[in-house]
């Protein structure tokens, strides 16, 4: 190992990378935020493998100087060989209160919230991610720390890709990618392109929607007034009128009420015209009687179809003089 770590540091070294630009890479490191421990180690890490072994000690110096708060103190108080030394001891400060069973167990159970961007679903996925493999490396020191490490990249990557709930998720499973940095820039980049295109596509529909009110507001007055003025009446407009609704109750046809009845018009005026030309005749023309054989009593059956007898039978007598007094008047 020792061996490796030699050949690889000339190979950095060639780079020549200005320090200023490395001491750029270290962020500043609040103690009591805990959580943010990762986020520096990892800033760390690519700053010291850029870096030359005489830049590694000023950037070791200038790491410690950016660690602040309560338990900043602790910190200072111990003297550091290398930078391993320290990150170490950081992940053993300030990662005590989770083992390898509690990672494991929230990066499975990670998924995309509702209003949570496919940026940040992918940075909580890579930090819980980080976070295990850190600790794998401070913890395992047996021959299944690669195994363990494998294991752990493919969990990573089916929780991210399991986890989206929209549809590049699909995507991302078609595609077929190895790793959860490859999986990540995809779905980032994927995200862009839909929120341009949405933005687009609400930006035209707008222009869509502004545009014609500017031109109706001028030519409104010619398109409205000259069709109203020469537009003959349409069939549909006579066929609503409201007057095929009213039914005569006389003739019982539609189209008027019964005051303006003809057909009730003509009936009246013809029985005006003749009110007693033609009287009817009365009902006691039916009895081949005459007047002087009425003034006394009746003793014979009488036929049942006279209106003002009904139920005669012989023997009885009935007087009949209202009636001789109706053959008188007429």
């Amino acid at each position: 190992m020792s061996q490796q770590n030699i050949d690889v540091k000339p190979k950095f070294c060639e780079q020549n990378v200005p320090l200023n630009t490395l001491l750029q890479l270290i962020p500043d490191f609040d103690t009591t935020q805990s959580g943010q421990v990762y986020k520096f180690i990892r800033s760390c890490d690519s700053a010291f493998k850029l870096a030359s072994l005489e830049q590694e000690e000023i950037l070791l110096i200038y790491a410690l100087n950016k660690i602040s708060g309560n338990t900043s103190s602790d910190i200072h108080a111990k003297l550091y060989s290398n930078w391993d030394d320290l990150k170490t001891f950081l992940i053993q400060k300030f990662s005590q209160t989770k083992t390898l069973s509690h990672l494991n167990l929230e990066l499975q159970s990670l998924f995309q919230k509702p209003n949570e961007s496919v940026t940040e679903f992918f940075h909580r996925v890579d930090l819980c991610r980080n976070k295990i493999l850190e600790k794998l490396t401070t913890e395992v020191v047996d021959a299944t720390l690669i195994g363990r490490k494998t294991t752990t990249e493919e969990t990573a990557l089916n929780v991210f890709i399991n986890g989206l709930s929209s549809d590049i998720g699909v995507m991302l499973r078609t595609k077929g990618f190895d790793s959860l940095t490859h999986a990540g820039n995809f779905a980032i980049q994927e995200e862009k392109i839909r929120k341009m295109n949405t933005a687009r596509q609400s930006l035209f529909k707008n222009s869509r929607i502004t545009t014609p009110l500017y031109s109706n507001v001028v030519r409104q007055p010619p398109q409205i007034n000259q069709p109203q003025i020469h537009k003959p009446p349409d069939k549909h407009t006579i066929n609503t009128n409201p007057r095929k609704f009213i039914i005569c109750n006389y003739c019982k046809k539609p189209g008027h009420h019964i005051t303006n009845c003809r057909k009730r018009i003509f009936n009246n005026s013809r029985n005006n015209q003749f009110p007693r030309n033609n009287p009817t005749p009365a009902r006691v023309n039916h009895l081949n009687l005459q007047p002087a054989e009425l003034t006394g009593t009746v003793s014979e059956t009488v036929p049942t179809y006279c209106p003002n007898i009904s139920m005669i039978t012989e023997g009885q007598d009935i007087a009949l003089e209202p009636q001789i007094n109706d053959l008188q008047i007429q």
